[in-house]
């Protein structure tokens, strides 16, 4: 018998890390989840979401009318479309525009081309990318400045960083780095990581912009150096062999100059045959010089230009971050980086990655080859790089390449993409290779937001722990009102910043009273913390089928 379409649910289409994370985010606040999986989806994904207790429906590749309405999407609250197939998304969101127009839609998209018909055809639809939504995480990471971050809570600008970073009004102690594991956040105790109303200082990148004098160093290179120091000492050594001859010493110079580069009017009549001869030597060595010289600055000049052709890396570049892989976040960060200034060389195994197009049109040098071989690497000049961010889409090739940069450059700061969040902790714990991120865990938070409708969370990443900051307001017929303030937030999972009545405006120094309908908190919490204020303060459905559903 088969089983009736829910209703007043949220349906995700797509079966991959994002959907288990965003599974997890919307199975915490309490809603009900169908999971709808093109060609059965990845298995461990699709596992994944079944043990957080969210229902699945296989599909074919090609989803159509009738898969949807299999799941429930005339019925549903909101409808998430997952995956990295631009197209296809499109025709599926004006499938679900015709199935059910007041249903709210959330769409992965990457390209904006494609976001701007859409939000044209469609009324409410938000576009998120995961790689836009996770970039400035590897960004702040690469440049060691993941620790702090200014943002705005309700109207209020405030800081949260080491405390030492921090100052003017402490507003919330918000982790413990001596801690590790969930313990690291919101500790009853005190803690160093806090949120403040100011920065001691901006954050700086350690990567210096090379400017004219390192162009101009690209361009005169060791060889060129050499060959201009070879022309100096001859110039001087025949000013002194021509004054030995009789010359003066500012006629030794003149002719010196003229006989060494083969100009002026080679007059040497005034010396003896003896000293002519030795003339003619200083003339073939400074032709022999100036041929050098002339073939070192043409081979610079063609190798600029082709550089700048192909997009290739140009010079030895210091103080750099390299980006091994050019997917859809390699790309984001890499342009991230850019427009911060920063110099970037790329890493890409294949030149028919969009990616590669999308670097060269940013003026990003890019090294076509295999990220996690050395010699790639050092052609990138990872030896002199500040940083490497590894962000492939395959785990074991982002570890290899971790692994390789820092037996390379010791002192090279390492990011590397992680999927696997046990095995993310074991590498910086054990490996000691550096940061890892996980692009899924950053981004869902706001495609879970968006479904709900809630507005858009700040994330603040604490280790491999997020702590997202937003807005809660308590509806009525839930389980809040009547409840004290300072009920609702929980040690080690949730803490409440500041409450607005209804109507009202935010009070920062609130004194603990009675829970009313209406009230807006300002939060800051981990994801199984905000899901339980949630689910506290958001009105209790009746059940399906009794009057009025």
């Amino acid at each position: 018998m088969p089983v009736p379409p829910p209703r007043q649910h949220l349906v995700v289409v797509g079966a991959d890390t994002t959907a288990v994370r965003l599974v997890e985010e919307l199975v915490r606040t309490g809603e009900e989840v169908v999971v709808l999986a093109p060609g059965g989806g990845d298995p461990g994904a699709v596992a994944d979401v079944e043990a957080l207790g969210a229902r699945v429906v296989a599909a074919p590749r090609r989803v159509g009318e009738a898969d949807l309405r299999a799941v429930g999407v005339p019925g549903a609250r909101a409808v998430v479309l997952l995956g990295d197939d631009d197209v296809g998304a499109l025709r599926l969101a004006l499938v679900v525009e015709e199935l059910a127009p007041e249903v709210r839609l959330v769409i992965e998209m990457a390209n904006p081309r494609l976001g701007t018909t859409l939000t044209e055809l469609i009324g409410d639809v938000t576009l998120l990318s995961p790689a836009e939504l996770a970039g400035p995480a590897f960004v702040a990471a690469a440049l060691a400045t993941a620790d702090t971050q200014a943002f705005e809570i309700r109207g209020r600008l405030v800081a949260a960083g080491p405390r030492e970073r921090v100052t003017g009004e402490e507003l919330a102690v918000l982790a413990n780095s001596r801690l590790t594991g969930i313990e690291a956040v919101l500790p009853a105790g005190p803690g160093d990581v806090v949120l403040g109303t100011a920065l001691v200082a901006p954050p700086r990148s350690d990567a210096r912009r090379s400017g004219v004098p390192g162009a101009l160093a690209r361009v005169f290179d060791r060889r060129a150096r050499v060959v201009v120091v070879g022309i100096v000492v001859l110039v001087l050594l025949s000013t002194l062999y021509f004054h030995a001859g009789g010359s003066s010493w500012l006629v030794s110079l003149y002719r010196a100059l003229t006989t060494s580069t083969d100009t002026g009017d080679g007059d040497l009549g005034d010396l003896s045959v003896p000293f002519r001869f030795g003339a003619v030597a200083i003339q073939l060595f400074g032709l022999v010089l100036s041929a050098g010289i002339t073939a070192v600055i043409v081979d610079a000049l063609v190798s600029a230009r082709l550089a700048a052709i192909t997009g290739g890396v140009r010079g030895r570049p210091r103080r750099h971050v390299v980006v091994c892989g050019l997917g859809r976040v390699g790309t984001a960060v890499a342009a991230q980086l850019k427009a911060r200034g920063v110099p970037v060389v790329a890493v890409e195994r294949s030149e028919d990655v969009p990616g590669v197009l999308e670097a060269r049109r940013l003026r990003i040098p890019v090294v076509i080859g295999p990220a996690s071989d050395a010699a790639a690497q050092a052609v990138a000049g990872i030896a002199r790089a500040v940083a490497v961010v590894a962000v492939t889409d395959d785990e074991a090739v982002n570890l290899e390449i971790a692994l390789v940069a820092r037996d390379v450059n010791p002192r090279v700061r390492v990011v590397t993409r992680m999927f696997d969040h046990e095995l993310a902790a074991r590498v910086e714990r054990r490996l000691e290779l550096g940061t890892t991120r996980s692009v899924s865990m950053l981004a869902a938070p706001a495609f879970a937001a968006a479904a709900l409708g809630r507005r858009r969370e700040v994330i603040f990443p604490v280790g491999r722990r997020v702590l997202l900051f937003t807005e809660v307001t308590v509806h009525a017929g839930s389980a809040a009102p009547g409840r004290s303030l300072c009920s609702l937030a929980e040690e080690g999972v949730s803490r409440l910043l500041a409450v607005a009545p209804a109507g009202g405006g935010w009070d920062w120094r609130w004194a603990d009273r009675p829970v009313e309908a209406g009230d807006r908190l300002a939060v800051v919490a981990t994801r199984a913390g905000l899901a339980r204020m949630l689910r506290a303060t958001k009105a209790v459905r009746p059940p399906a089928g009794t009057p009025g559903t």
